[in-house]
């Protein structure tokens, strides 16, 4: 009859505790934290509380509120038991999450870079363009820098970089706009001047100075034959000259007007292709007057190398690991297109 009583009033106790008048809740709900960010869990107002994480008791946890962290307590679930007037009723469970990114990373475009050098230093040629882009998520609170410095008003997602330095950025997410991320690594940008013959007039002859490798001579934008220092004049027109002085950053000379009172010769938007044919790179100069773009087509038809153009520059091809065979540069801008053919032989 003992035992009888003892289950009785047990069952009891256990059906009156299971129907306190009240239900306890944890606010926020749901938790999404941010990198390093902190919380505060809380609930109604009741006598007496007692926190629990994964199910266990917090030693200490005994207020209305309780702080939480990203770090230490991200992917557990937390409940909260609390009692009002001897009655305890147990919270249902929040989960604590946060937000986990990638690490910050920059995509290089703009100008091709013409190799690297013995520091890792990324190489082009002065003129030229790099840009730099830091990558989704991080789009907040941008700052790129140049030798630690922050760059004065440089807080876009993109950076065009014209100068030697030692480049670098920070940002955030735009979600977590205080969790700065740092690059972690420098770009270290170095630009070489460009070589460009100078054409005088000496007598009747055309020089091309400083002297260099190899000379090939235009007249009105077509290759005159010979290859020398200095050509004799054939009449009135424009004369231009590639010299190639071996370095990776060379320029065509700027035009040499030759006049008798005739009407000035038209820019055509000719290109100079050398060597021809090629075994390791193709260069060639563009005269246009107007932005274009190139691309190189196979005997296929099919364009295996492309890129923007500029305004009086050399840019070279690497052909070096082409198959052997004919190919044409093709250029074009608003005006025209030309096509080029040139060789590839091993």
């Amino acid at each position: 009859m003992r035992t009888a009583f003892t289950l009785a009033a047990s069952i009891t106790i256990l059906s009156l505790r299971a129907q306190c008048p009240f239900d306890p809740s944890i606010q926020p709900d749901p938790v999404l934290l941010c990198p390093n960010a902190s919380e505060v869990l809380m609930t109604q107002p009741y006598d007496s509380y007692q926190w629990y994480k994964d199910g266990q008791p917090i030693p200490g946890a005994v207020q209305q509120g309780h702080m939480v962290n990203a770090n230490t307590d991200g992917g557990s679930s937390f409940t909260v038991e609390c009692t009002l007037e001897g009655c305890t009723e147990m919270s249902p469970p929040v989960l604590v999450d946060g937000w986990v990114f990638l690490l910050p990373y920059v995509m290089h475009e703009g100008d091709t870079t013409y190799g690297t050098g013995p520091n890792g230093e990324l190489l082009y040629c002065e003129g030229d363009t790099l840009l730099l882009r830091l990558m989704p998520p991080y789009d907040t609170n941008i700052q790129w820098t140049n030798g630690g410095q922050p760059i004065p008003g440089a807080n876009g997602p993109v950076l065009a970089v014209t100068e030697n330095g030692a480049y670098s950025v920070s940002g955030a997410p735009a979600i977590c706009p205080n969790f700065l991320m740092q690059l972690g690594v420098t770009i270290q940008v170095a630009f070489t001047p460009v070589a460009q013959p100078v054409i005088t007039l000496n007598g009747a002859d055309l020089c091309a100075s400083p002297a260099g490798i190899s000379y090939q001579w235009y007249m009105n934008w077509q290759p005159i034959v010979g290859n020398t220092p200095c050509i004799t004049m054939g009449g009135p027109g424009t004369y231009t000259v590639f010299v190639d002085y071996g370095l990776p950053c060379q320029l065509p000379s700027e035009p040499f007007e030759i006049s008798t009172g005739i009407d000035d010769l038209k820019d055509p938007t000719e290109v100079m292709v050398a060597p021809n044919p090629a075994t390791h790179t193709v260069r060639f100069a563009w005269p246009g007057s107007e932005p274009a773009t190139w691309a190189v087509i196979d005997a296929a038809g099919r364009a295996i190398a492309w890129g923007h153009v500029k305004t009086q520059r050399t840019q070279e091809i690497d052909v070096s690991r082409w198959p052997a065979g004919t190919y044409a540069l093709r250029t074009v801008d608003a005006r025209r297109v030309d096509e080029r053919p040139f060789v590839v032989q091993r």
